[in-house]
């Protein structure tokens, strides 16, 4: 029997960066598959860090939309963001060469566009699709307007998104992100080409059913977790607390620095032991502003760790006293939040979008209403109270429920599904 053949597309092809999770996950994937059996052809995009491929010939010219810019080739990314003619020339090439049994797209909007669903239905591969964000509903992809959670562009309002200036807080940025949703929307291009979108957590499964995406295409896939990699430490916990991630507004951060400032002083007040010191591991947009925050309170002690390499986050995490995720924003199924759990570190989760069908609140972990700095204090202050137990009871969660090789049985019985392909013999 010929192996099948897997088309993974995602703007990047590594786990570098800005690749964040939606790399680790890409990578992971195929590395496994390769080893069930079956050919990967990546299609990305051929920034600096992309992988080495017997297929990169075929990759498409980076392209930097991190920042805006109005001069030097400006217009041209504009209408590539859009619409991009050389990724859909590219893969047309590709398919030819390769004629793939099953697509699995991740993140493909922007540095790829829409331009290549067309391509995908005019060879007849059949797609699936992993929704990592909320991308396709909203053009700021984090539903947040000025640090609330916002819907207004439900229904194909994406004005809305141009009025709040919701994209880096431009308007023309936020203008150009509008019309990209609202091109892909209104001529419907994922859904006349994915047959299947997997979602990390039920929250997004719900929420895209809400929006009029037809709920028995939204099958509910947790993320998983690599449980070799991610273990308990034999030693007891150290003596601070851990967030690693992204150091942006809609993790929450602020949030987290006043709630540990007032955990401090309550501490101090009541004459109990001195809290656990705040570390963030991570880097991002909000870190010289975190900075300043910290350098001013009056009590509690935090440190910036920077980005750690994989060996260097495990250490940290495995003598964590537990973790935190004071997310305000929909989070989906946070890889953050499954290694913690492996590690056998309980989870302060907020309760926003897919966190909290990750825990169990006083077992493996501790849930407070987001956005609120007093409920949070409480949270922490009942995290570091957690009996020892609760480490045990998070890596069973992780062992039950996100194991890698359960996820994998999963996604390629899904793929081979959609491609029409027998189960493996």
């Amino acid at each position: 029997m010929p192996r099948p053949t897997l088309l993974l597309i995602n703007k990047f092809y590594h786990d570098v960066g800005p690749a964040g999770g939606v790399g680790r996950y890409l990578v992971q994937q195929e590395q496994d598959l390769l080893a069930r059996g079956w050919d990967v052809v990546p299609f990305a995009m051929k920034d600096e860090h992309a992988r080495p491929s017997p297929w990169d010939r075929f990759f498409v010219k980076a392209r930097d939309y991190s920042r805006p810019r109005w001069t030097g080739g400006a217009a041209g990314d504009a209408a590539s963001l859009i619409w991009n003619r050389e990724a859909a020339r590219r893969l047309d090439a590709l398919l030819r060469e390769t004629k793939p049994d099953v697509a699995h797209l991740h993140n493909a909007y922007h540095h790829l566009s829409p331009s290549i669903l067309p391509v995908l239905r005019r060879h007849g591969i059949p797609a699936v699709m992993t929704l990592h964000d909320l991308r396709l509903l909203c053009p700021a992809i984090h539903m947040l307007r000025h640090g609330e959670v916002c819907e207004r562009c439900r229904g194909g309002r994406f004005h809305e998104a141009v009025l709040g200036r919701c994209v880096k807080d431009s308007r023309a940025a936020s203008l150009l992100a509008a019309v990209e949703t609202a091109n892909h929307t209104s001529r419907r291009l994922y859904r006349r080409t994915v047959g299947r979108f997997l979602c990390p957590s039920a929250f997004y499964a719900r929420k895209f059913a809400e929006w009029g995406w037809p709920a028995d295409r939204l099958t509910h896939l947790p993320n998983f977790v690599d449980l070799d990699a991610w273990r308990p430490a034999t030693a007891p916990p150290g003596d601070g607390y851990l967030y690693f991630g992204r150091l942006s507004r809609e993790k929450g951060l602020v949030t987290l620095l006043e709630a540990h400032e007032l955990w401090s002083r309550q501490a101090a007040a009541t004459g109990a032991p001195p809290t656990p010191q705040l570390r963030l591991a991570g880097t991002g947009p909000q870190e010289a502003e975190l900075r300043a925050r910290a350098a001013g309170l009056a009590a509690g002690r935090v440190e910036f760790l920077g980005p750690l390499a994989p060996e260097r986050l495990r250490e940290e995490l495995v003598r964590a006293r537990f973790t935190v995720l004071p997310s305000e924003w929909y989070e989906n199924g946070p890889l953050s939040l499954l290694e913690s759990l492996a590690a056998g570190v309980p989870v302060v989760g907020a309760d926003i979008g897919g966190i909290p069908e990750h825990l169990r609140d006083g077992v493996d972990g501790v849930l407070f209403r987001s956005g609120d700095p007093v409920a949070l204090a409480a949270a922490l202050a009942r995290a570091d109270a957690l009996p020892p137990s609760s480490r045990e009871e998070a890596r069973r969660t992780a062992e039950r429920r996100y194991a890698r090789a359960s996820h994998m049985d999963r996604l390629e019985a899904l793929l081979r599904e959609a491609a029409g392909l027998p189960a493996p013999s």
